[in-house]
């Protein structure tokens, strides 16, 4: 929409420039100033979440051997180490950025007060480019409520765009929407001009100039985007998705795809050149080396099948056949000849949309509608998007019936976009961050039709139409009538548009100003009782190579462990700061060398010789447990382990008061025998039960069609040995040995003779109603050694 060249004295250009300024120092001031005494403590840079860590030690790393970033770390998943998996862009951008602030070797701290200000200043970047789609797709008016609303949802994208949260997912967002924005002026520059290969032929600059300089920097955008997430591929299936059905709607109306052909394949080629030479890094190359050539030649095999079709004029109709049928003989050829690339290309595909059980025990990798295995839920949903999730469906429905009456190709690729990432955070949550920005645009789009439709629209065009009535120096009292008229209607609509706007205010806006606060507000999730262990490790224990500043090496392959190294046996969630601030060795992290399952077959263990045997085959030395490992964790060390949750407590309901059923967590003599209780809970020590309960239970229906366990009968037996006696001479098979209490064993415990509590954290944290230390660390040492 135009509103002509000024509005009162400003023209419009520098009006959306001062908003936009302004929505920039609002995005700054939640992402820096909020959260800013939460990360700066004391002196240290406490990052958030735990891969942010890792980026940082990667870093550090980068910082002393610019621009050679490590291929191989053994600080991580000990005793074997790994390969770097990660993308070098974003680490390269913040240790760049810290080595020409540090006038080229800048300080730890410098390079940590970099990384801690990067996705702060990224995330607020993202409002340029979703602020241009929004225009180009509609209006510049739609694109200012679409950048005002991606600063506050306050979701994925906020989270990891807050201070200290240096990890390359916003990155990833900046960059992918970038990207997208250039191709849409691509397309929408190409179809007006009806570029095709004669242009290309006949070097007709003027034509395709402009369109081919936007594609050249989509195609840059987009390889800088494949550089900083080896999962990028995700949306090079996007723009592919998106050319097959454009193809299709192109050549059904009669209409030439030549300008889809001379799009497509530069911008695919551009960024394949650039990702290919570092393709290693991300363990992919294989995949790459397929997908990204077939997303090269598929556009030209496209138009010469549409252009062939066209010639011989064979009815439009048989053109989804032909494609449906190349498609098909590509995949079966790729299945003849590499199955094993097919398998691996079919299981990274559906993993994205279907992640296997054993990585739902990962928080962010869980169905947006179905948190923690509980059923269907909105509650995520309402964290990430609040209404905007809601109303983004009516948007999208509006643009889908706009596309079916009129259709646009622009348009059309934001409609696929937006799918399939809705696709793809219905199947994962952590895609939050990436479709936070197609709600956005769809929600301003929305609440610019609202505005629209209660007269905005002419609102804003009436003081022009005034202007062209009254002219100076050719003013009637007819014509100043006229003026008066033109000028008083709008200002009569003020009250409609006014009402609107507050409608628009309260319904997109003001539901995600509380949620905005206390998440940027909220602690990091490295914990005080961890920082000080981590320290306490890097201080205090020996160093496995000998020399710390091994830790800043360029590391050979294959790498050879001097007999000095060691692990650190703990959860791998915590690996990163085991690495980062320990400067020690995890048997796991999230950054590469999970070992999850040797992990939760340690830490569910259900004898020491067991426990022992893992411990020296993975060459650990200390093992690091905090307060959730033994709660919340449990479920996934078991999962890992190929164990059941419910082989170890269940929730059982028992009658109160009046009759009414409570649930209660009980927990059976595997859970207190497991290696991470032992610790833990009882830090290591013999433990004589006072008291074991025997319950017997029946399992009923609930009216809702809903299993559960009712207690019918508790009895309690002074030792263990009299519960035991007591569970063998019952005919029913629903009687169980159980403890209520996390803190109190039913069964009687030996006491573990190769671990030595030698340290606890002086944060502490409350375990079944009593203060214990946060974090707990133990010395493996077997028989025979001091």
């Amino acid at each position: 929409m135009s509103t002509g060249k000024r509005i009162g004295k400003l023209p419009p250009a520098a009006i959306v420039a001062i908003i936009l300024s302004i929505i920039c120092g609002i995005s700054l001031y939640i992402r820096i100033a909020l959260p800013y005494d939460q990360v700066f403590v004391d002196g240290a840079v406490l990052f958030r979440g735990t891969d942010p860590w890792y980026h940082m030690r990667l870093i550090e790393n980068l910082v002393h051997h610019f621009p050679q970033l490590i291929h191989f770390d053994p600080y991580i998943g000990y005793p074997g180490g790994h390969a770097v998996s990660y993308m070098p862009f974003f680490d390269w951008l913040v240790g760049g950025v810290a080595r020409i602030i540090g006038w080229g070797l800048p300080s730890e701290h410098t390079v940590n007060v970099v990384g801690a200000y990067a996705p702060a200043i990224l995330g607020t970047l993202i409002v340029i480019p979703v602020y241009f789609i929004g225009k180009e797709l509609f209006n510049r008016w739609v694109g200012l409520l679409a950048a005002a609303l991606v600063v506050i949802l306050p979701g994925e994208l906020l989270n990891r765009s807050l201070l200290g949260f240096t990890d390359h997912h916003v990155a990833e967002s900046l960059f992918a929407t970038t990207a997208i924005l250039f191709l849409i002026l691509a397309i929408k520059r190409a179809r007006e001009r009806e570029i095709s290969f004669a242009h290309l032929r006949n070097r007709n600059w003027a034509v395709i100039t402009k369109p081919l300089i936007y594609t050249l920097i989509a195609g840059i955008f987009m390889g800088i985007y494949l550089l900083t997430w080896v999962g990028g591929l995700l949306f090079v299936f996007v723009i592919f998705i998106y050319l097959v059905i454009q193809f299709l709607i192109d050549h059904l109306r009669h209409k030439s795809t030549d300008y889809l052909c001379i799009i497509g394949v530069p911008t695919f080629l551009v960024s394949f050149i650039m990702v290919l030479p570092f393709l290693s890094r991300g363990g992919l190359q294989a995949l790459y080396l397929v997908a990204m050539p077939v997303a090269i030649l598929a556009p030209i095999a496209f138009s010469a099948i549409s252009r062939l079709m066209a010639r011989k004029a064979i009815r439009p109709a048989y053109y989804p056949l032909a494609l449906v049928g190349l498609a098909a003989t590509a995949v079966l050829g790729l299945y003849l000849i590499d199955p094993a690339l097919f398998d691996a290309m079919r299981k990274v595909f559906v993993g994205v949309f279907a992640p296997s059980a054993t990585y739902l025990t990962v928080v962010e990798v869980h169905p947006l509608l179905f948190p923690f295995g509980t059923g269907f839920s909105l509650r995520i949903a309402w964290l990430n998007f609040t209404t905007s999730f809601f109303i983004s469906f009516i948007a999208l429905g509006l643009l889908v019936y706009a596309a079916i009456k009129k259709e646009s190709p622009d348009r059309t690729l934001f409609l696929v976009w937006s799918l399939v990432m809705l696709i793809a955070v219905l199947s994962q949550r952590r895609f939050s961050y990436y479709f936070a920005v197609n709600a956005a645009l769809l929600v301003g789009y929305f609440s610019w039709r609202v505005l629209d439709f209660a007269g905005l629209r002419e609102l804003l065009a009436a003081p022009l139409e005034a202007l062209k009535v009254v002219k100076k120096g050719k003013r009637t009292k007819k014509k100043a009538k006229a003026a008066r008229r033109t000028v008083m209607k709008p200002r009569a609509s003020w009250i409609k548009v006014s009402i609107a706007g507050v409608a628009v205010f309260f319904l997109v806006f003001f539901p995600n100003i509380a949620h905005v606060r206390a998440l940027a507000e909220d602690s990091p999730l490295i914990t005080a009782g961890w920082y000080s262990s981590a320290t306490w490790l890097r201080e205090n224990s020996p160093e496995p190579f000998g020399d710390p500043d091994f830790y800043y090496d360029l590391y050979e392959t294959p790498f050879h462990y001097p007999e000095t190294a060691y692990g650190v046996m703990s959860w791998w969630d915590y690996g990163n700061w085991i690495t980062a601030i320990g400067r020690r060795l995890p048997n796991g992290s999230p950054s590469g060398g999970y070992h999850a399952p040797t992990l939760g077959a340690y830490f569910t263990a259900q004898d020491e010789d067991s426990a022992n045997q893992i411990m020296d085959d993975v060459g650990s030395r200390y093992v690091m447990i905090d307060h959730m490992m033994p709660i919340s964790k449990f479920y996934a060390m078991a999962e890992w382990a190929g164990h059941s949750q419910d082989e170890f407590f269940e929730v059982y309901y028992v009658e109160a008061e009046g009759g009414e059923l409570q649930p209660v967590q009980l927990f059976y003599p595997p859970y207190y025998s497991s290696m991470v209780v032992r610790l833990y809970n009882f830090d290591g020590q013999a433990v004589v039960p006072q008291e074991t309960l025997v319950i017997t239970y029946e399992e009923r229906v609930s009216s809702e069609g809903v299993q559960y366990k009712e207690v019918t009968d508790t009895k309690s037996f002074p030792t263990y040995e009299a519960a035991a006696s007591y569970l063998a001479s019952q005919d029913s098979e629903n009687c169980r040995i159980v403890g209520p209490d996390l803190l109190k064993s039913p069964v009687p415990l030996e006491e573990l003779s190769c671990y030595q509590l030698v340290y606890e954290s002086p944060a502490v944290a409350n375990v079944a109603g009593k203060q214990l230390p946060e974090v707990k660390i133990f010395e493996y040492v077997k028989s025979g050694e001091s």
